[in-house]
C-alpha cells in the first residue's frame, strides 16, 4: 500500500517548489524574449510586474476564499458575486472625479465600491439566505449568485455610462481597469499592504470562520458572534479585492480557482485554506501574466483574458458537478 503524505506537508512542498519556480519564470519571460535582458528592463519592468501579479492573484484568492466561507457556497467568487465589478466602478469614479494628485484615489474608490457591492448582495439576498440557518442555506446561496449576477450587470451598465461621458484623455486610464491588465504597473506595494491587512483581520478568527461555514445556527450555539465575524470577513475580502482591482483592473475567476485547488489537496480548515489559497492565487496569476505577454509576442494580451479562459471552464465544471450530486 502506498502511503500519501499529509495534506499540509503535500501543500507545503508544492508551494516551496512552485512559488520560486514561477517567480523565476516571470522574471525570465517577457514580450522581448526569454532570458535576463538588460538590468533596466528587469528591475524597472519585470520585477514590479511580477510582484504586482503575485500580490493581485493572492489578494483575489484570499477574497474568494473568505466569501466562500461566509456564504457556504464553493461557487462564490468576487467576480461572480459582482464584487470585482463594483470595485471597478469605484476605481473609475475616483479616477474621473478626483484630481490626479489625490493619493491612492483608485485604491480607496475600489475598496468603497467593493464594500458597497458586497453589502448590496448580502442585503438583497438576506431573505433568501434564511438568515444562514440550515433549511434555507442552499436556496439562499443560489439567490446570492443571482443577485451577484445582477449587481455585476448593473456595474457593467455604470461602466458603459462612464465611458460614454468620459473625456478623450480619460479614456485610456478608464479602459485599463476594464481589461484586467498588468502592463505598465509600477506601484505594486499597495496590493501587498491590502493583502497583509486582510490576512491579519481574518486569520486570527479562522476557527470561528470554520464553524460559520457549517451554518450560522451551529456557530451561534457554540458562542461565535456570527454577525460581527461576517462583517469582519466581508471587510477583509473587500480590502483585498479592492486593492487588487486598483492595481490590475478587473480580473475574474482567480478567487474561484485557487481555493478549490487547495481543497483538492485536502486542506479545508480556514487557518490553512486562507494562506495557501493566497499562495496559489499568486502563482496562478504570475503564470497567466507570463502567458499573456508571450503567447503573441511582441504584442501582449490582457491577463484577464487568460484567467477567464481557465476560470470559465472550471466554474462550469463545478456547477455541473454540483448539479449531478443533487
Amino acid at each position: 500500500m502506498t502511503l500519501k503524505p499529509p495534506p499540509l506537508l503535500r501543500a507545503s512542498l508544492l508551494a516551496a517548489i512552485t512559488v520560486p519556480l514561477v517567480l523565476w519564470l516571470g522574471l525570465m519571460l517577457g514580450s522581448s524574449g526569454w532570458g535576463w535582458t538588460s538590468p533596466e528592463i528587469v528591475w524597472m519592468i519585470r520585477v514590479p510586474r511580477v510582484m504586482a501579479a503575485f500580490g493581485t492573484g493572492a489578494a483575489l484568492a484570499l477574497g474568494g476564499a473568505l466569501i466562500q466561507l461566509v456564504t457556504r457556497n464553493p461557487l462564490s467568487d468576487p467576480h461572480v458575486l459582482g464584487v470585482t465589478s463594483g470595485a471597478s466602478v469605484g476605481a473609475l469614479v475616483a479616477l474621473m472625479l478626483l484630481p490626479a494628485s489625490f493619493a491612492f484615489a483608485p485604491e480607496l474608490g475600489a475598496m468603497l465600491g467593493a464594500l458597497l457591492s458586497t453589502s448590496l448582495v448580502f442585503l438583497l439576498a438576506w431573505r433568501g439566505m434564511g438568515r444562514g440557518l440550515l433549511p434555507g442555506a442552499q436556496s439562499g446561496s443560489i439567490v446570492m449568485l443571482l443577485v451577484g449576477a445582477m449587481i455585476g450587470a448593473a456595474s457593467s451598465a455604470a461602466v458603459s455610462f462612464m465611458l460614454a461621458i468620459a473625456r478623450d484623455q480619460q479614456l485610456r486610464n478608464l479602459v485599463f481597469w476594464l481589461l484586467g491588465d498588468l502592463n505598465g504597473v509600477t506601484h505594486w506595494w499597495p496590493v501587498w499592504a491590502g493583502l497583509l491587512l486582510a490576512m491579519l483581520l481574518a486569520l486570527p478568527h479562522a476557527r470561528e470562520l470554520d464553524l460559520m461555514s457549517r451554518g450560522d445556527g451551529w456557530a451561534w450555539t457554540l458562542g461565535v458572534p456570527v454577525a460581527r465575524r461576517r462583517r469582519l470577513a466581508i471587510l477583509a475580502s473587500c480590502i483585498a479585492v479592492g486593492t487588487a482591482v486598483a492595481t490590475a483592473g478587473s480580473i475574474g475567476f482567480v478567487g474561484l480557482v485557487a481555493p478549490h485547488v487547495i481543497r483538492l489537496l485536502g486542506l479545508r480548515a480556514a487557518q490553512w485554506l486562507l494562506p495557501f489559497s493566497a499562495l496559489f492565487g499568486g502563482v496562478f496569476l504570475v503564470l497567466a501574466d507570463a502567458v499573456a505577454r508571450t503567447v503573441i509576442a511582441p504584442s501582449q494580451l490582457p491577463v484577464g483574458v487568460v484567467s477567464a479562459a481557465v476560470g470559465v471552464p472550471v466554474f462550469l465544471l463545478l456547477l455541473l458537478r454540483r448539479g449531478a450530486h443533487k
